[in-house]
């Protein structure tokens, strides 16, 4: 009957009904389950990280996004196309028009230009103007054979959404510009000097055009918690932590400091502990010493540590000398993180032993005091028997006291830069954002020499003391002449052509990064350097999360 209130019999048959229902359908109580927030106590953590802020709090904006777009190349020698998608032939004149390009149409039709496909990664955190990679790639149904010595003018690069099915593409959220950097080295799986002329990069050529921002959700919003969280966060680092109008969510400001490692700060953030009374900081930072003397969790430990922030530092004085090596390093790396002078007396002893594990590590961490009271240590690690602790220690330098390196930048092209070692020499390659190569040591050509790229050849007989070098452009050979070492080889083949009423002679090649680089690659594959070529490490995730560095490459010799 309409408007009876059901008896308690109905009422328990509907209970036992839906009881039935969900036992039936476990996968939806799951889908339920995943679409719930669990609570901190639903989640099982060892005892030091119980009652942080990562406890009762996510972290929004850790997430990379990607964008793309197309783009125009320019400055190919002949290796382009006429051809040009219907849907793809507007936009790209666009684009032109707004690089002020004169007579586009005609442009477009040129083999020595190709329309190519962007793309990029904007990573978590990322400040507006912040220079990241670019990939570009000639796209299907055109006849483009390389992209070498190209030149990718300005284009827009948007986050790109699927709506039902069919692309939709939001603002620009970046910019795209500069020379394309073609790897000699080949990609993995694939032997060296097998890379896809078709497939480039762009190094720190994407630009964006706005700031990320972090924040933290709360898992139960509360407005207590969240003026709480503020408070220590502020307390740790002072004004990176704002409270809002929702009481589940706080946003955060990296500090400058921590510009160049954004996920360690939101780490370390994560690490602060929640009780504030001297009693209990004072346990749970015996709980953590007591942890990490026993060797165990011991990255995640220090970083509890290193969240209390300097007044820990006098506590961690007494392990420096542990007969523990693993203890040792991270004792050193979270005193060099907190400012701490010690650091140095700790880590020298990792950093000057070539038969310690931890070695490149300890270099990385004693670059950490901004005071520079680690330079002398870092000096010292240059004539490390491993390359790659030499290349640390050069880049920590050269970060700490820029001037100590002689270097020549190129223009819209690259930095060469010079560093003195007793070590074997060898040349560093950069692979990754700031394109750049660095000789450590006295890398000289040794004669006879037959080297060619597609761009370029470098030839020199065995009694003969100046390198010939070749390039063809435009149908024409342009050529120049260099000493036997590598420094005034780069030089000859990235300086402008020079030529003038005063000057007929040519000076350089104008050659790009990328050629230059091919050439050194081809070199020293048949032998004619005294240094091997060392490649900077792409970095990678692992599905744990952190980016774990690969193994520098070496070409020249085995892997």
């Amino acid at each position: 009957m309409v408007g009876r209130r059901p008896s308690v019999y109905t009422s328990a048959m509907l209970c036992l009904a839906v009881a039935a229902l969900a036992a039936l359908c476990p996968s939806c109580l799951r889908d339920r389950e995943a679409r719930e927030p669990r609570t901190p106590r639903d989640v099982e953590v060892p005892d030091y990280l119980k009652d942080t802020i990562g406890a009762v709090a996510r972290f929004a904006g850790r997430e990379f996004v990607a964008v793309q777009g197309y783009g125009f190349v320019t400055s190919l020698d002949g290796t382009g196309t006429k051809v040009v998608p219907p849907g793809v032939r507007q936009q790209v004149l666009d684009m032109m028009r707004r690089n002020k390009v004169e007579r586009p149409e005609e442009v477009l039709a040129d083999p020595e230009t190709a329309v190519v496909a962007v793309s990029g990664r904007l990573r978590p955190g990322i400040s507006k103007g912040e220079l990241f990679d670019l990939a570009v790639q000639t796209i299907p149904r055109t006849d483009t054979t390389s992209l070498e010595g190209g030149f990718l003018l300005q284009c827009d690069l948007s986050r790109v959404r699927l709506t039902r099915g069919v692309e939709s593409r939001g603002e620009p959220l970046a910019l795209g510009r500069g020379s394309i950097f073609v790897s000699p080295f080949g990609s993995e799986g694939k032997p060296k000097g097998s890379g896809d002329p078709r497939i480039g990069r762009v190094l720190a050529g994407g630009k964006a055009l706005l700031s990320r921002h972090f924040r933290l959700a709360l898992l139960t919003p509360s407005v207590r918690t969240a003026d709480q969280v503020v408070r220590l966060v502020n307390a740790r680092f002072p004004d990176a932590a704002s409270g809002t109008q929702d009481p589940g969510r706080i946003d955060l400001g990296v500090p400058k400091h921590f510009q160049e490692d954004k996920t360690r700060f939101l780490d370390l953030v994560g690490a602060i502990y929640m009780r504030e009374t001297p009693g209990a900081r004072d346990r749970r930072v015996r709980l953590l010493l007591e942890t990490l003397e026993a060797g165990e969790d011991m990255d995640r430990v220090a970083l509890c540590l290193e969240a209390f922030g300097p007044t820990v530092a006098p506590r961690l004085h007494g392990l420096g000398e542990h007969p523990r090596e693993a203890v040792r390093f991270y004792v050193g790396r979270t005193l060099a993180h907190l400012q701490d002078a010690r650091a140095v007396h700790i880590l020298e002893r990792l950093v000057t032993d070539d038969r310690s594990t931890f070695q490149e590590q300890a270099v990385e961490a004693l670059g950490k005091l901004r005071s520079g009271l680690g330079l002398g240590v870092l000096g010292r690690a240059l004539n490390a028997a491993s390359a790659r602790v030499r290349v640390a220690a050069w880049r920590q330098m050269d970060r700490l006291a820029p001037q100590t390196f002689p270097a020549r930048t190129f223009t819209d092209k690259f930095t060469l830069s010079t560093v003195a070692t007793r070590g074997e020499p060898f040349i560093y390659v950069a692979r990754t954002l700031k394109p750049q190569i660095a000789v450590f040591g006295n890398v000289a050509i040794r004669p006879p020499v037959l080297a060619e790229t597609r761009r370029v050849t470098a030839t020199v007989l065995e009694n003969e003391d100046t390198l010939k070098l070749i390039s063809r452009r435009r149908s024409r050979d342009v050529r120049v002449e260099a000493a036997l070492d590598v420094k005034n080889l780069v030089e000859k083949l990235v300086l402008p052509f020079g030529i003038s009423e005063t000057q007929p002679k040519v000076q350089g090649l104008d050659l790009g990064y990328g050629d230059v680089v091919g050439l050194l690659h081809e070199m020293s594959r048949k032998g004619a350097l005294t240094g091997p070529i060392v490649l900077q490490p792409l970095e990678y995730r692992i599905p744990a999360g952190r980016p774990v560095a690969r193994p520098i490459s070496t070409t020249g010799e085995k892997e």
